[in-house]
């Protein structure tokens, strides 16, 4: 009996009438994959949640589940798209590992280890000239990251870092099924979906909306991880604010080639000595820049320093994740999750 091992295939052990086939006391179940996946970190779930993940990233996706039509688009991505994207990746990528992008590898085991995250596989693309980083999940394939050569090639060794310890993020906290809805409706010129929809019934504008609040809150949420996963977390907006100078555009298709760093330092300098009700950005403050200014907020929360003992937090007004949530619900200017 030949079995195959490449990320999108399920062992599937079939009877040959043996019973005493040790292999057939296997449990192959997703629901056994499922809890040896995420046994890994699970002392750091907090009623069913990640406790780094922003609060209001899983409120918002808990109400997109009881919108109208959300059940059959999300089966439509699950059943059809990811497996049709499984297809692409086999034919158009190279597995990264310690012969083939060995840098990039070992950037993907360290981000796993300090999300304490079973390692994804990583492939990376050749076939496209766009500067792009995503990640798939579900029952159907293994989890894994696509990244493509340009953008390697682009990026410091740091900026691969945070780039590949976000995507963990996403992974971790399951917004993939999210993520490729939010495409369908969102793209533009400059965006890009990797498989072609296979859902053509309309779709609520309340669904639609709602998916493009979820995304800047998801943000917040993968923000943090690749802050847990960068050496330096202190550098993440220098380093968020770098890789869009350069002109890279993300998976929703944003450029931020307007960002300014240094009015962010000073924004972000004003607001950390603020009482969370005394928190005021500016009025012309863009989503891009509340975004980053909401990542520095997870640079004074003790839950950065419990997933990386290592770092001091000597010196630092420390607070909890629940204040650093509500700080950064003021910064974006969402007062709860529904907004």
């Amino acid at each position: 009996m030949q079995m195959t091992n490449d990320a999108f295939s399920k062992i599937t052990i079939e009877s040959d009438n043996d019973s005493g086939n040790p292999l057939l006391k296997i449990d192959t179940s997703f629901r056994s994959y499922l809890m040896a996946y995420t046994r890994s970190f699970s002392n750091h779930v907090v009623d069913g949640v990640l406790d780094y993940a922003f609060d209001a990233d899983f409120s918002l996706r808990q109400k997109i589940t009881g919108l109208s039509g959300w059940a059959k688009l999300a089966k439509a991505i699950n059943s059809q798209d990811v497996t049709e994207e499984a297809k692409l990746l086999f034919l158009k990528t190279n597995q990264a590992g310690s012969l083939k992008y060995p840098e990039v590898y070992e950037t993907a085991k360290k981000c796993a280890e300090r999300l304490e995250l079973n390692l994804p596989t990583i492939f990376v693309r050749d076939d496209i000239d766009k500067k792009i980083i995503y990640s798939i999940a579900s029952d159907i394939i293994e989890p894994c990251i696509v990244i493509t050569k340009a953008l390697i090639e682009m990026c410091t060794a740091e900026e691969i870092q945070v780039l590949i310890g976000s995507e963990c993020g996403r992974i971790q906290n399951h917004h993939c099924t999210y993520n490729l809805a939010y495409k369908y409706f969102n793209a533009d010129n400059r965006g890009f979906i990797p498989v072609e929809q296979s859902y053509k019934q309309p779709v609520s504008n309340q669904l639609i909306y709602t998916l493009a609040q979820w995304v800047k809150l998801a943000d917040v949420t993968a923000d943090r991880a690749g802050m847990i996963c960068c050496d330096e977390p202190e550098r993440y907006a220098e380093i968020i604010a770098g890789l869009y100078e350069k002109g890279y555009i993300d998976f929703y298709g944003r450029t931020m080639k307007d960002l300014d760093f240094e009015r962010i330092v000073n924004m972000a300098q004003g607001i950390h000595y603020s009482a969370a009700r005394d928190i005021h950005v500016d009025r012309e403050a863009t989503d891009d820049e509340k975004r980053i200014l909401a990542a520095v907020e997870f640079l004074n929360c003790d839950l950065l320093y419990n997933w990386r003992s290592e770092l001091s937090s000597e010196g630092l007004n420390v607070i909890n994740g629940q204040l650093c949530d509500v700080r950064c619900n003021f910064i974006l200017g969402t007062s709860n999750a529904g907004v």
